[in-house]
């Protein structure tokens, strides 16, 4: 089957964020002409230089192309008003603070909307949000078409993986042919289904994730409760043993979507259950051992932190679980001297130091986010403790 590839008009709100920007310059690249709405000047101001805000591998090249093809931006919602197509990058959650800030944002899109304009809802959605949604009588009235397509990439990965994972698009059966050709004329392969299922499906998908890491990380918290060197089990038992391979490694798991949707999948779907809930309670645990651990270890209350981001190659701090392990340490004592080359100076209200201008304060040296350039530095006698491998 042939596919005609019709160019659209779009806005792409929250489009400066790191859902929303690399989306933008994926779709400004397919030929389209996208507007970027979002208040963040920092991050508008650099992208409109050609700089990326923020770690994305190949970003820099993509946005330079989606520059010259007439990627444009602005503050002002208003502007929405005569686009085709709204994709809606800021999402909601069961925080009471962000459902609320979500209704006052899409509630402003639908009175601001033309009508017959497609909404596509891009980033975590709780069915309770959705169902207030439903009720808003505007969306009737100007025949609006909203389509719930979650965005499933990993950070740092856009531009990979916008090509090759299938876009899932969840809408009314009627409206299904709108969304599959919008997507497929932008190549993206497409599967189909109804709102809620898709709404279940992003947070059943992060909530698994979550669960899956954070199991890994009770069998650490069991193995050192008994006394044994849980890195040297999974040395000897998946050596050769094909039934465990893939099995993720003890670490911290943090970021701006697992612990949410977590939550989130929880309040919606498993109110009175408390299996999921105790994963919580897991990584607590777990980052109280490491904690104690660094006490055992680091009897003078010394140590060189390296890495602070939520996870390798990235800069992103939402949730970073090794800021959280930083609070923890100061908390109990320990002077702490972080390093971290992917987080910007004056990003933090403390500061951020290189390895060499440390290196000499202490032999105590903890990996807690453990960036790749870390394989680099010369650990010979030193004290390491590593959080996780991952």
């Amino acid at each position: 089957m042939i596919i005609i590839k019709k160019k659209y008009d779009i806005a792409v709100i929250g489009g400066a964020g790191h859902i929303g920007l690399p989306l933008s310059v994926f779709l400004q690249n397919k030929g389209n002409q996208v507007l970027i709405v979002d208040p963040n000047q920092s991050n508008i101001s650099k992208a409109k230089k050609g700089i990326p805000p923020f770690i994305e591998n190949n970003f820099e090249s993509n946005i330079k192309e989606a520059l010259k093809k007439g990627l444009n931006f602005t503050e002002n919602i208003k502007e929405i008003k005569e686009k085709e197509f709204i994709f809606v990058t800021i999402g909601s959650s069961s925080n009471t603070e962000d459902i609320k800030l979500f209704d006052m944002l899409i509630n402003e899109v639908i009175s601001t909307a033309s009508k017959d304009t497609k909404i596509i809802l891009r980033s975590t959605l709780s069915p309770e949000t959705f169902e207030t949604l439903k009720k808003n009588k505007i969306i009737k009235s100007k025949n609006l078409k909203l389509a719930y397509c979650p965005e499933r990439i990993a950070e740092g990965l856009a531009f990979e993986e916008l090509e090759k994972i299938p876009q899932i698009i969840g809408c009314e059966k009627k409206d299904s042919h709108i969304f599959k050709d919008f997507f497929q004329s932008n190549d993206f392969e497409t599967l189909e289904t109804d709102i809620k299922t898709a709404i279940f499906i992003k947070l059943f998908t992060n909530a698994y994730r979550y669960a899956s890491f954070s199991l890994i990380n009770e069998f650490n918290n069991i193995a050192n409760d008994n006394n044994l060197d849980f890195n040297a089990v999974l040395d000897v038992a998946t050596y050769k043993y094909d039934r465990l391979r893939g099995i993720p490694l003890p670490g911290f798991i943090g970021g701006p979507c697992l612990i949410k949707d977590m939550d989130t999948f929880i309040k919606s779907y498993e109110k009175d259950n408390n299996n999921l809930d105790s994963f919580f309670k897991t990584n607590t645990r777990y980052l109280e051992d490491i904690v104690n651990n660094c006490k055992v270890k680091f009897k003078d209350k010394k140590i060189i932190q390296l890495g602070l981001t939520f996870k390798p190659g990235s800069d992103d701090l939402r949730s970073s679980l090794s800021l959280n392990l930083r609070n923890e340490l100061i908390r109990e004592g320990f002077k702490v001297y972080s390093v971290d080359p992917f987080v910007e100076s004056g990003a933090l209200d403390f500061e951020i130091f290189s390895f060499k201008e440390v290196k000499n304060k202490t032999d105590n040296i903890i990996i807690s986010t453990n960036h790749k350039i870390f394989d680099e530095i010369e650990f010979k006698n030193k004290n390491l403790l590593i959080v996780g491998r991952n």
